[in-house]
């Protein structure tokens, strides 16, 4: 049997091949997952100017902090801080689910972290602290090995 390939067999086949083409995209944009910067960005950003005043509270400190990355453990020394309270966030830009907080006491001069946790790759080594009542934010690139 001899097929007859006319323009409308042609026009079908192409519409057939296209529709399959978009019902894959779409198949695969919803098995895709999607990692957000901050899951709630939007409050995130109306809150930016505070994160400014933050920064411009800790630009005379940075140098305050000293990373230094051993075989086993990652050293964050600070030695003149007083904070009521502070946290490290240690952010991953490719993966959320590689994120780790760690909040950590006043008084203390120098913080520890094992390596067992982290994914060799680069992360964003986020500080918050506040002393009396004044906001401050630190931020420094890190590249675990």
């Amino acid at each position: 049997m001899k097929i007859n390939w006319n323009w409308g067999t042609k026009l079908f086949i192409a519409i057939v091949l296209f529709m399959s083409l978009i019902i894959g995209f779409v198949i695969f944009s919803f098995n895709n997952d999607v990692n957000l910067v901050e899951k709630d960005y939007y409050p995130k950003g109306q809150e930016y100017q505070q994160r400014l005043n933050e920064i411009k509270n800790a630009s005379f400190k940075r140098d305050f902090f000293k990373i230094q990355q051993l075989a086993e453990v990652v050293t964050l020394n600070c030695p003149d801080l007083q904070a009521d309270t502070a946290s490290i966030y240690f952010f991953r830009p490719s993966d959320t689910k590689l994120d780790r907080i760690f909040d950590i006491s006043s008084g203390d001069t120098s913080y520890t972290f094992s390596n067992s946790g982290f994914k060799r790759g680069k992360y964003l080594l986020k500080v918050y602290w506040n002393s009396n009542n004044v906001g401050y934010y630190f931020e420094r690139d890190f590249f675990f090995e």
